[in-house]
């Protein structure tokens, strides 16, 4: 059998299943069944080890939380302004306080499901403020492209900074888990070529029948938007390492706050790129939690399912809720040269 029949006979038998999927109900239901599995794990685990957790000492060290809590709202602002310097680079210059209420407003838009919403309400939102359309969609792109891949890259340097691989590795050891990251680093940055990210944006400018930009961007622009990006990172997963101390014993070494920068990191871009629930929910924390466990940092499972919940989706969703507050503080200023959108 040659490949066009064997893709032919694929196609053939795999045309109803396809169009069942294709049905909002089948979506939904999907969504629904994924949810449920989840809940069903995270039950038996805790249930599994409730005795566990009962006995755990939780004494909650609040200067500590606090701190975490100040970074993670850092790490939170800091997102307003990465765009900022992205729209800069594409010839749009916004004052910073337009910056910030723009992305901090839009950012709840994102616990609707599909995590696409507030890509569109913000660059809906920009254009109020000049910013075409085209070029808003633009600065969306390399914004969520070096977004997505410095956290994968904060998360693999990170591995250098970790015990004990193997049990991430499944048995393929130290060596073999640092060489994936050595070799996956190099590919992250040329994939954040100027040209390659101009040609997903044009292909995806042509589906919505808009016409093609030329993005004037140099791998240097790209380079210190990863730096920004890193450090974006770094402030936000040191505020989770703090979170997660505050709560549980953790050695207060540089080896332990790099691996928790990498588990946090990579638990957002996981949740990002679920697109089931809204803004990842239980993604993020299930992912957070796996990490923590896999690491050594918290062994008992079920532990590290709750710290996760607190560190990596209460906490965050805590600093969102009070900058989001701010964003709408900041419209009121005499400062602000456009009102905050509607």
């Amino acid at each position: 059998m040659n490949t066009a029949t064997l893709v032919a006979t694929l196609q053939t038998r795999l045309a109803p299943a396809l169009a069942l999927a294709r049905r909002p109900g089948a979506k939904r239901a999907l969504r629904l069944g994924v949810l449920a599995l989840i809940v069903l794990f995270v039950g038996k685990s805790l249930s599994g080890s409730w005795g566990d957790i009962t006995r755990h000492h939780w004494q909650i060290n609040w200067p500590l939380l606090f701190l975490g809590f100040a970074l993670l709202v850092a790490q939170e602002l800091s997102f307003g302004f990465i765009w900022q310097a992205i729209l800069q680079r594409l010839g749009y210059l916004l004052p910073w306080p337009v910056c910030l209420r723009i992305y901090l407003a839009a950012e709840f838009v994102r616990y609707i499901p599909g995590n696409v919403w507030h890509v569109l309400t913000r660059v809906t939102w920009a254009e109020r403020e000049g910013v075409p359309k085209s070029y808003g969609f633009a600065s969306m792109t390399v914004e969520l492209a070096t977004k997505i891949a410095t956290a994968a890259l904060a998360f693999a340097l990170s591995l250098f900074a970790w015990s004990d691989l193997s049990q991430l590795s499944h048995g393929f050891g130290h060596i073999a888990s640092l060489s994936l990251a050595l070799l996956g680093v190099p590919l992250l940055l040329v994939g954040l070529h100027p040209r390659l990210l101009e040609g997903g944006l044009n292909r995806a400018l042509v589906l919505l029948k808009r016409a093609p930009i030329r993005l004037h961007l140099t791998y240097q622009d790209i380079a210190q938007i990863v730096l920004r990006w890193l450090g974006s990172w770094l402030v936000g997963g040191l505020g989770f390492w703090l979170a997660v101390a505050a709560v549980t014993p953790l050695h207060a070494s540089t080896a332990v706050a790099l691996a928790c920068v990498g588990i946090y990191a990579l638990g957002w871009d996981i949740g990002f790129l679920s697109f089931i629930t809204p803004s990842g929910l239980f993604f993020r924390e299930g992912a957070v939690a796996l990490l923590l466990h896999l690491s050594g940092l918290v062994p008992d499972l079920a532990l590290a399912t709750i710290i996760a919940v607190l560190a990596a989706r209460l906490l965050p969703t805590l600093a969102e809720i009070l900058s989001v507050g701010g964003a709408y503080w900041l419209a009121r200023q005499p400062q602000a040269t456009a009102s905050l959108p509607a």
